[in-house]
């Protein structure tokens, strides 16, 4: 005679186990999926760092000299300075010695292709289709956050050597995934970025993207 089998249930224990594994994997996924947007943010800002980098050059030697940026530590108005002169809307002129920013009228020619960078709107930052005509608009990093450029006003000795830039005129600049940089408004009064062992403490710098030194 046959006996009708009986299925036998999951324990608690074996339920909070398979539990625990599936939080396991996950956490552990999820982490994967962060280093890999983080790994292929980095790569995306150097991209566009190198980008801008190369339509600066175009602009001094177009004018003769690079974007004269001072914006009072405003990160914002600083990217808004820096997309006008390589979109075609600001130029570098001399007026009776004195070196000055000036809006064109009509746009000339643009320096670097803006479709192949990301625009932000300041009011913004996080609208899509921004309109590349607006007022204030900046190029930005893959986390929002305006590219930064420091313009060098120190003297440049070019057989000095351990120098920190690879470029006698600028700095560029991503915050990197978090967001923050520490020292930012110095850097923009002095146009000098510090050595990289003294940059790198803050724990805010490290993550932090340049362009235009040895490191």
């Amino acid at each position: 005679m046959k006996t009708k089998s009986t299925r036998k249930a999951f324990t608690l224990i074996e339920i909070l186990i398979v539990v625990g594994i599936l939080a396991l994997l996950m956490g552990l996924t999820t982490q994967m999926l962060s280093t890999v947007s983080a790994n292929q943010g980095r790569a995306k800002a150097r991209t566009d760092l190198a980008l801008i980098a190369s339509a600066l050059e175009s602009f001094a030697s177009k004018y003769g000299g690079y974007p004269r940026v001072n914006s009072n530590g405003d990160e914002k108005k600083a990217g808004a300075d820096v997309y006008k002169c390589l979109a075609g809307k600001m130029v570098l002129r001399v007026d009776d010695g004195q070196i000055i920013m000036s809006d064109v009228g009509t746009n000339r020619k643009p320096l670097v292709d803006v479709s192949k960078l990301t625009i932000c709107d300041p009011d913004d930052q996080y609208l899509q289709n921004v309109d590349p005509e607006k007022n204030g608009v900046y190029f930005s990093d893959p986390w929002n956050e305006p590219y930064l450029y420091f313009f060098d006003t120190t003297s440049y000795v070019t057989n000095e050597e351990n120098t920190s830039w690879r470029s006698p005129s600028f700095i560029l600049m991503s915050k990197g995934a978090d967001m923050k940089a520490e020292d930012v408004k110095s850097m923009y009064t002095t146009g000098i970025v510090p050595d990289d062992d003294e940059y790198r403490l803050p724990e805010q710098n490290i993550d932090n993207i340049l362009y235009g030194r040895d490191d």
